[in-house]
């Protein structure tokens, strides 16, 4: 199978008609080829989103496009703030189908369904993975993916994430065609003739004894040991712990709440979004009720390993030698903590992904991966949303 796979990044935001001109032209240039079949895009916020689509448009003409907005664009070449990233598609064995579900924030659990269904119609049953943008200020993602996840099979891989909006928590946007959307869930399915592989991990670490979940509902953390959830941050860092009140701060970042449910080895983690007034916590993903709350802690060493072996398992997981992509969800919390060693993270992806591996994707508000092995019920909470995580989605020849 032959896979044309290529990038192209501007960051003319004084004209978003032209920045949207020049990245995809770029990304047709460096894939070597005139027309792409289907092409993805990731974006700042800071640019005019209409505008910005119709220079992309003018460019690729009737190839379709999916995509959101992010807390940054991801390619090969390094970390790109304010700017827009596309990446160009073309293959010969390959089939690229793109879909939308709109008005999400009503139903969740339903927009996922729906989001498979026609996944399902539109594929002809042929789709091997499938790449997710999410409006992640829509509501749970983990009940977006739970949906998906009862139409598709629990084994059915999914990579991608939930869309940003440069750390505002404001409005973030996808992309369908010609369309710029909120409240959506676009997608690209992939199928035909290619190989995949799809892992994620994070690589924080628990501090001291779990607290029970005595109280919690959605992606709201009420009650630890029938306690404010807050009370957890006061125990241990009196009265530094104003500093974890602002959304995604240095301090919240460095040590969110890991997650353990019956059923499961791994801590998942959850981000403090937001502190209520009754020292009630909001997450990005899924509390459960009942299960054990640590304090985690995470390092500039430990997000990089948990990138490592995050490549190093998907990539061990992939034996074609050809062109592949290698579609990274970055959460925007690991972006704050490596800082300007950013492109530390990304050396590694291109060291084991090897030089026919083309790199594309964004920060992101959640992250989106397939189950882990020892979960096969989309009900207990591993349904493939995840925080503060990196997600690994490869595919190719």
């Amino acid at each position: 199978m032959a896979l044309y796979a290529g990038t192209g990044v501007s960051r003319q935001t004084q004209d978003a008609e032209v920045a949207g001109r020049e990245a995809a032209r770029a990304a047709l240039s460096n894939a070597g080829i005139e027309t792409a079949d289907v092409a993805l895009v990731v974006s700042s916020v800071a640019f005019d989103q209409a505008g910005l689509i119709k220079g992309i448009a003018d460019v690729l003409g009737k190839t379709p496009f999916v995509g959101c907005t992010g807390a940054g664009a991801i390619t090969g070449s390094g970390v790109h703030e304010g700017a827009v990233a596309v990446l160009a598609l073309k293959s010969d064995e390959a089939k690229f189908i793109p879909v939308k579900v709109t008005n999400i924030k009503a139903d969740m659990h339903g927009a996922g369904k729906r989001f498979a269904t026609e996944l399902q119609s539109a594929g002809g049953g042929d789709i091997k993975i499938a790449l997710i943008f999410s409006d992640a200020l829509s509501g749970n993602g983990t009940e977006l993916v739970r949906g998906i996840l009862e139409t598709m099979g629990t084994r059915f891989p999914l990579g991608g994430g939930a869309a940003g909006d440069d750390l505002h928590f404001e409005k973030t946007y996808q992309f369908y065609n010609g369309e710029v959307l909120s409240d959506a869930v676009v997608g690209l399915g992939v199928g035909g003739n290619i190989e995949t592989a799809v892992e994620a991990d994070h690589g924080w670490q628990p501090i001291g004894m779990a607290r029970i979940a005595t109280k919690a509902s959605g992606t709201k953390l009420f009650e630890l040991d029938g306690k404010p959830a807050f009370s957890m941050y006061e125990d241990y860092f009196g009265a530094r712990s104003a500093d974890f009140k602002k959304a995604l701060s240095l301090a919240a970042v460095s040590y969110p709440l890991g997650m353990k449910v019956k059923g499961r080895e791994e801590l998942m983690i959850r981000a403090p979004l937001g502190i209520g007034e009754d020292g009630s916590i909001t997450c990005g993903a899924e509390i459960v009720e009942g299960s054990e709350i640590y304090l985690m802690i995470g390092t500039l060493s430990s997000v990089l390993w948990s990138a490592q072996e995050t490549a190093r398992g998907v990539v061990g997981n992939f034996s074609g030698k050809g062109k592949k992509v290698m579609f990274v969800s970055d959460c925007v919390a690991r972006k704050i903590l490596l800082g300007s060693r950013g492109m530390e993270e990304i050396n590694l992806l291109k060291t084991i992904g090897g030089p026919e591996c083309v790199i594309f994707g964004f920060y992101s508000y959640g992250q989106i991966a397939p189950l882990r092995t020892q979960v096969e019920d989309v009900h207990m909470c591993d349904p493939g949303f995840y925080e503060q995580s990196i997600s690994l989605a490869v595919f190719g020849s």
